[in-house]
């Protein structure tokens, strides 16, 4: 084992995150050989960049305008698609989370709901990229719940629930469907997530709610050392935004920020913290945390027009 290889192990070692890199290096290898096309910033279309890091054969950049990261040079949309399907541990929940425990996934979904509530209390709420379902259990106490993911795994007690396998421009739901949407850890696996907002813009109702956590590419993590941030798993990770460029997006096709604070887990990405992530005392202070970019952030984000 490299040094570097046994730094990411010190600092982010669950068997997760070993999974998650293992399953990238597997998916790598899966698109060895396809046609692969260019595109630009997913955040501004910005052309111009500079190049950053290689993982897993794949090269990241950041782009010259709004220094987001991205996979520049991608294979088909279709075959990624694919892969979650070759791949179906990716919807075993939000990947690249540092816990094994998929009893946290629960935890995590009420503390995200906590949080939804103060803006949004009922309706018609869309998880996409709704993995197991742990998210659409706590919801539909209070929402309508619908689920979207290309892949989903749901857990026995969800079974029941309404989900559409694929992609959400393939759902075909009318405008103005939903109250509420959830998109958590999404973004960063799409080919086109701009296609992919334009899409959730226009299934929302006016003044509707987007619950939005992504990576992080202005985080201090980030700013550390791009070589071992475990984030970075292309072709899983295909696009991890900075707050300009996320902003620039969102206002322009019509979203406007409410509110950000810390993601749930947020903790176990500081080592000394890890046992005290459940902790209410602390998140004050993470939230502060993520407010000033120290760490990512989940935001508020409301259709404005």
């Amino acid at each position: 084992m490299t040094v570097r290889a046994r730094e990411r192990r010190d600092l982010f070692g669950s068997n997760s995150l070993r999974a998650m890199e293992e399953t990238a290096l597997s998916i790598a290898r899966a698109v060895q050989g396809l046609p692969f096309s260019d595109v630009s910033c997913p955040a501004c279309a910005e052309t111009a960049y500079e190049s950053r890091v290689v993982r897993n054969g794949f090269r990241i950049v950041e782009c010259s305008s709004c220094d987001s990261l991205y996979v520049r040079a991608r294979p088909p949309e279709e075959r990624l698609q694919e892969i979650y399907d070759q791949f179906p541990q990716l919807a075993g929940g939000r990947e690249g989370q540092a816990t094994d425990d998929p009893e946290d996934g629960l935890w995590e979904a009420e503390y995200r709901l906590s949080r939804l509530l103060t803006f949004a209390s009922s309706g018609r709420l869309l998880d996409f990229g709704c993995g197991r379902g742990d998210f659409m259990l706590a919801a539909r106490r209070f929402f309508d719940v619908q689920g979207v993911d290309i892949a989903p795994r749901m857990r026995p007690q969800a079974r029941s629930l309404p989900v559409f396998q694929g992609r959400l421009e393939d759902a075909g739901f009318p405008d103005g469907s939903f109250d509420v949407v959830t998109a958590v850890e999404v973004l960063e696996h799409l080919y086109d997530p701009q296609r992919t907002l334009r899409e959730i813009h226009r299934i929302m109702k006016t003044q509707g709610i987007l619950l939005l956590q992504t990576g992080d590419a202005d985080s201090f993590r980030a700013h550390l050392n791009l070589d071992t941030w475990t984030y970075l798993q292309p072709p899983i990770h295909l696009n991890v935004y900075s707050r300009r460029g996320l902003t620039a997006i969102a206002n322009r096709l019509g979203f406007e920020q409410v509110k950000s604070w810390s993601f749930g887990r947020a903790p176990l990405r500081i080592p000394v913290l890890a046992g005290l992530w459940k902790s209410k005392a602390l998140r004050l202070v993470l939230d502060w945390a993520a407010w000033t970019g120290l760490i990512g952030s989940m935001c508020i984000w409301r259709k404005a027009k």
